[in-house]
């Protein structure tokens, strides 16, 4: 199974590889990827994808092999229920678990669903951390904060958070087709300073921020998510 961090390790490989001559990569994939034959695989079809396809990184196929390898790790299928809210598709897995898209049916919109992985629905500590992150981030009434719905647990113990479903893509990926231009680079450290200055003021410490955990939209608004880490003082 693919989680979010191997994915996200998967394309730290490929876009270091892309830098470098064919000639040179052989000799760095054998030094970053070692005895992990699946993972030099997975980087080997990206660039081999990334050579037929010079908009490789901004185009729909790209993003469609990140969707695959979400549904690859995924628990729930489109049509099962959680609660109100109805499974659309995966939008990726972490480590504490998965993320999906899915339909609020009873105030008919659509939010992203955080549940935590099976195998931690009996662990206090990872519990506590999971139900933290939704605590910290709904005490926040920022519009540069991701927007926390609803906590719970379903009849099978499985504790989710159903949080904002935001539109956009990671400053990650965003990087990882070109340098930020000034203006652009002034707008999102402003506005993610606007969002961890108001965590500060109400003694939430994100601990965690990462271009993973920021959020560009496309109207421009940058959202900071996953307070997993954050630290309540």
């Amino acid at each position: 199974m693919i989680t979010h961090d191997r994915w996200q390790r998967i394309k730290e490989i490929f876009y270091s590889a892309q830098d470098r001559t064919p000639a040179e990569r052989s000799n760095f994939l054998d030094e970053v990827c070692g005895d992990d034959v699946s993972m030099r695989e997975e980087v080997e079809a990206l660039l081999t994808a990334d050579a037929d396809n010079e908009n490789f990184l901004t185009s729909p196929a790209y993003e469609f092999a990140a969707g695959m390898l979400a549904e690859e790790a995924s628990e729930f299928v489109a049509g099962q229920t959680v609660g109100r809210y109805e499974i659309l598709c995966p939008l990726g897995a972490g480590g504490m678990g998965q993320i999906y898209l899915a339909r609020d049916t009873q105030l008919g919109r659509n939010i992203a669903l955080k549940l935590i992985a099976q195998e931690f629905a009996t662990d206090s500590r990872r519990v506590l951390r999971f139900e933290q992150e939704a605590r910290a981030a709904s005490a926040l009434n920022h519009p540069n904060v991701c927007v926390i719905h609803e906590i719970g647990i379903t009849d099978t113990g499985r504790h989710f958070i159903a949080m904002e479903h935001i539109q956009g893509a990671t400053l990650r990926d965003h990087l990882a087709r070109g340098p930020l231009k000034l203006p652009e680079a002034l707008q999102i450290a402003i506005q993610v300073g606007a969002a961890l200055g108001s965590a500060h003021a109400v003694g939430i410490v994100h601990r965690d921020i990462k271009p993973e955990n920021i959020m560009l939209r496309p109207d421009g608004y940058v959202k900071v998510v996953d307070f997993g880490l954050a630290k309540l003082t």
